[in-house]
């Protein structure tokens, strides 16, 4: 009995092995939600007109919104494929696979440079992934310790049939009981299966599974990439209904048809509805946009209650984007293959532990950066490779300061010369279409449609010339397949 104060003790030390083992890390968690074809007119807090995503929003006034986000484009017409290997290796478009411009090249990712989960998992978080996975499955391996319901598989043509499909494009796409993968965490064993239901409830059920069961002691970097709003546009009856497609107003550049070549035309995206494309279409597929990333901001709202309930939500940094915009009628076009602001564009928001409520940034920033971002926020070092990309300070209200200017670049063949080019400084954008020559400038600010092209203007000709160098420079300097450019076409 005397002996018992003295076990009580040795129990009670704070420097004992058993204490020391049950004590959770107090580094953050991360969960990173990952639209598909999301752009800022489909979220309320980045202005998306009709849009009724009350939890991003309310997200949004909780913590930081980067209204001065882009993607920097695509060397294929998949450019999900692209951004998702820039936002996973934190590099520039050029940079992410050097000299292999294809789409292999980026759908089966293999880079010698750490991929974001790799350093999360690297410095002791648990990472998990779920939902749209269109990077190889060897990358996934890579980042991830433990995936459920994984969506491996590509996008087939809106109107091809898969070998024994079963001949509805929102299953053959992933949107309803789509094929999905799970690896094993403790044997690597790949399992395949067809989920049964609308794959954004497959996916959030599969993280809100994982909080329940993961190891509280040590933090989590969740990755849930959802394949909405991608087309084919399908949505649960109760999300269509919220969304009245007749009374929804079209953006102002709408238009039946392209109104510039954009050296594509051809790609899939502008041949699932021809054009000349009616505005009673147009309003459609909008609202079942508008629909789907309304099914997405319901299940976020019910993972962030499961995050209160279990008391992850003081520690938890989120983040949410897209990996680019999408285009459905402005200038007439109906995909994300052009570098126009609709589909340029990303919603981008930060909330969480050490982040600033209410923060609104124009600041210009890369989707690509918010790799290193969340490994600054989370204590992680950065490669020095991608740390200049980093808008931590940003976000944390350290400084207004971003990007000096912001370079874009879509291309359907890097050895080709079809393709646009872009940059902008300040509030002036300048376009280049390489096929043809052409030359676009818009004043976003008292412009921000793109309506009113002022590249003929005698009065901004020095203007034209600066952005003109500026984008011939990068395109030097940045490793772009199709420098120098070629002459510009005549006013």
């Amino acid at each position: 009995m005397r002996l018992l104060p003295l076990v009580l003790l040795l129990l009670l030390t704070p420097g004992s092995d058993r204490t020391t083992a049950r004590r959770p890390d107090p580094r953050p968690n991360v969960i990173f939600v990952l639209a598909d074809d999301a752009g800022v007119e489909a979220c309320g807090f980045a202005g998306g007109a009709g849009a009724r995503t009350p939890t991003l929003d309310a997200l949004a006034e909780a913590g930081v919104v980067l209204a001065g986000a882009v993607h920097q484009g695509g060397f294929s017409g998949a450019i999900c494929t692209v951004s998702r290997a820039m936002i996973l290796t934190g590099r520039p478009l050029w940079s992410v696979t050097p000299g292999r411009y294809d789409y292999r090249a980026t759908s089966e990712l293999d880079t010698a440079d750490p991929l974001i989960p790799e350093l999360f998992r690297a410095a002791g978080w648990q990472t998990f992934a779920t939902g749209k996975w269109h990077n190889g499955e060897a990358a996934l391996r890579r980042g991830f310790e433990r995936a459920e319901a994984v969506f491996l598989g590509g996008m087939l043509p809106y109107n091809e049939r898969s070998p024994g499909g079963v001949g509805d494009p929102a299953i053959e796409l992933g949107q309803r009981d789509p094929e999905l993968v799970s690896i094993d965490p403790e044997t690597g064993a790949r399992r395949r299966y067809r989920g049964e239901g609308w794959s954004t409830d497959l996916f959030f059920a599969a993280a809100e599974d994982f909080l329940r069961r993961r190891d509280p002691e040590r933090p989590f970097f969740l990755w849930l990439a959802t394949t909405a709003p991608h087309d084919p546009r399908h949505a649960p009856r109760r999300w269509l209904e919220a969304v009245a497609a007749g009374d929804l107003p079209l953006p102002p550049n709408t238009a039946p048809a392209p109104t510039r070549d954009t050296g594509d035309l051809q790609v899939r995206d502008e041949q699932v509805f021809p054009p000349p494309r009616d505005p009673s279409l147009l309003r459609r597929e909008r609202a079942a946009w508008l629909a789907m990333t309304a099914h997405i901001d319901h299940r976020l709202g019910r993972l962030l209650a499961l995050l209160d309930e279990l008391g992850l939500r003081q520690n938890t940094i989120i983040a949410f984007t897209s990996d680019h915009g999408l285009s459905l009628g402005e200038h007439g076009l109906m995909g994300k293959q052009n570098l126009d602001q609709a589909s340029w564009r990303v919603p981008l928001l930060l909330a969480g532990p050490g982040l600033p409520a209410g923060r609104r940034s124009d600041a210009f920033v890369y989707l690509h950066g918010i790799g290193s971002t969340l490994c600054e926020l989370a204590g992680i070092e950065p490669p020095p490779a991608v740390r200049r990309f980093s808008f931590a300070a940003l976000a944390r209200g350290e400084t207004e300061s971003g990007l000096p200017q912001l370079f874009g670049a879509y291309t359907p063949d890097a050895g080709g010369r079809r393709g646009i080019r872009c940059v902008r400084s300040g509030r002036w954008k300048l376009v280049r279409y390489l096929h043809s020559g052409e030359i676009d400038l818009f004043d976003l600010v008292a412009d921000p449609w793109e309506l009113h092209d002022r590249a003929g203007d005698p009065d901004l000709a020095p203007l034209r010339a600066r952005l003109e160098a500026l984008l011939a420079g990068w395109m030097a300097g940045s490793g772009d397949p199709q420098a120098p450019l070629p002459p510009a076409a005549k006013e």
